[in-house]
């Protein structure tokens, strides 16, 4: 990954206001945010469907097996 190259705006005391980067690294920043937003909606189901998985077995709750669960669809 290219090094992104980018600007502070400061005030007259030099303390920074803002970043500016080129439109280009902007767009690309946009679009690994998404994926990263993606994968943790992902990490974040699975990690829900275990925790549902150890209370089904703490509490002796049956749970749809996949075959059902594919002929819901």
């Amino acid at each position: 990954m290219k090094s992104i190259v980018y600007q502070y705006v400061t005030d007259s005391q030099e303390n920074r206001l803002a970043v500016q980067i080129s439109l280009e690294e902007w767009e690309l920043l946009q679009k690994e945010i998404a994926e990263l937003k993606r994968k943790l909606e992902i990490l974040q189901g699975i990690r829900e469907a275990l925790l549902e998985v150890r209370e089904a077995r703490r509490t002796g709750r049956k749970l749809q097996t996949l075959k059902d669960f594919l002929n819901e669809c």
